[in-house]
């Protein structure tokens, strides 16, 4: 009998080592599926984060320029100026209030590109979290899975060594004895 039980347990025991082995296929697919997924949309928003920011540094020297140029309109010959000795006390009022406008619009520009830089940043993070979120909760997810089946694959495996070696221990006992008990 034992070796009847063994011989079927093993065939059932080998049937579902087979059914967890092609689901841990197919979950493992998935897996890679949702890792690549993951790889191309994080690399494709990195390159888009780095093309935005370095838009933003082009812009900023754009407005640096322009700064500049609309002060020396403003203030001609005297924006060239780096030393006030020599000059009337008019034209170094002046200059003060050159390198003061020069300053203040220099302060509003950094100010703006700050906000523009963090905008960026935080669109970015939230770009990430829409997008990647659902595909680490599903890889996640995926390799809880085949955790799972990697256990139970190993219980299979187990299982399937036992009715063999039962198998084995009794097909021993159905060996005949042509000898009729006669030694």
């Amino acid at each position: 009998m034992g070796f009847l039980l063994g011989a079927f347990g093993k065939l059932q025991a080998g049937r579902r080592m087979r059914d967890l082995q092609a689901r841990l296929m197919r979950v493992s697919t998935k897996t890679r599926r949702a890792q690549r997924a993951v790889d191309r949309i994080t690399k494709s928003l990195d390159f888009q984060k780095k093309t935005d920011l370095n838009g933003l540094s082009m812009y900023q020297q754009a407005l640096k320029m322009s700064i500049m140029s609309n002060i020396q309109g403003k203030y001609g010959e005297l924006a060239g100026v780096t030393s006030p000795a020599g000059l009337s006390e008019t034209e170094q009022k002046q200059i003060a209030q050159m390198n003061q406008e020069q300053a203040m619009a220099n302060a509003n520009a950094e100010y703006m590109m700050t906000q523009l830089k963090q905008q960026i940043e935080e669109k970015y993070e939230t770009l990430n979290d829409v997008l990647l979120e659902p595909l680490k909760m599903e890889e996640e997810s995926l390799q809880t899975e085949k955790d799972t089946l990697e256990s139970q694959l190993q219980i299979a495996q187990a299982d399937y060594d036992a009715c063999k070696k039962m198998e084995q221990a009794d097909a021993k006992n159905l060996v005949p004895n042509y000898t009729g008990g006669q030694g």
